[in-house]
C-alpha cells in the first residue's frame, strides 16, 4: 500500500513538473515574440504572423529565422503565381510594368529561398544580404508604378506585406547576430 502511494506521488509530481515546465516555456516564448515584435513597424502584424504559424511555439531564435523566411517564401510564391493572371490595361506601359513585377517576384523568390538555405547553415550575415535583396525586389515592383504615368501597383498590398515579412526576419537575425 505504501509503495502504491509512493508511485502515485511520483506520477503526480512528474505531471506537475511537466505542467509547470510547459507554462515556463510558453511564457518565455511569448516574451521573445514580444521583444521581436516591439521592434517591428507593426507589432500586431508581426505577432499575428508568428503566432499563426504552428511551428513558432516550439522554435528558438534559429527556428524563428527559418520560420519567418518560410512564411515570406510562401507569400512571394503566392504573388508570383497570381501575377500572370492579374488583369491590367492593354497599354504597353502597364504590360511592361506587370512583366517587371513578374521578374522582380521571380528574383525575390530565388533570393528568399537562398536566404532560407543560408539561415539553415547559420550564416546570418548572408541572410541579411539576401533578405534585403528580396525585399528590394518587392520595393522595385511598387516603385515602378510611381513613374509617369503614375498608377497603383496591382500587387501593392502584397508588396507591403513582403516588406513587413522581411522586416520580421531581419529583426530575428539581428537578435541572432547580437546575442
Amino acid at each position: 500500500m505504501a509503495s502504491e502511494n509512493r508511485s502515485w506521488s511520483i506520477v503526480l509530481f512528474l505531471a506537475l513538473l511537466l505542467y509547470y515546465h510547459s507554462i515556463v516555456v510558453t511564457a518565455a516564448d511569448q516574451a521573445l515574440l514580444n521583444k521581436i515584435c516591439k521592434l517591428a513597424q507593426s507589432y500586431d502584424f508581426c505577432l499575428s504572423t508568428l503566432r499563426n504559424d504552428p511551428r513558432t511555439a516550439q522554435a528558438d531564435l534559429r527556428g524563428l529565422s527559418l520560420i519567418s523566411i518560410a512564411i515570406t517564401i510562401d507569400e512571394v510564391r503566392d504573388v508570383s503565381d497570381r501575377l500572370p493572371n492579374i488583369p491590367v490595361p492593354n497599354h504597353p506601359v502597364d504590360q511592361q510594368r506587370k512583366k517587371a513585377c513578374q521578374t522582380d517576384y521571380s528574383d525575390a523568390l530565388a533570393s528568399f529561398q537562398k536566404a532560407y538555405q543560408t539561415s539553415a547553415k547559420g550564416d546570418y550575415w548572408g541572410v541579411i544580404d539576401l533578405v534585403r535583396v528580396g525585399a528590394n525586389k518587392a520595393i522595385d515592383c511598387e516603385d515602378i508604378y510611381k513613374r509617369d504615368p503614375i498608377s497603383v501597383s496591382p500587387v501593392s498590398t502584397d508588396n507591403h506585406k513582403v516588406i513587413q515579412l522581411a522586416e520580421i526576419t531581419l529583426i530575428v537575425v539581428d537578435f541572432l547576430t547580437r546575442h
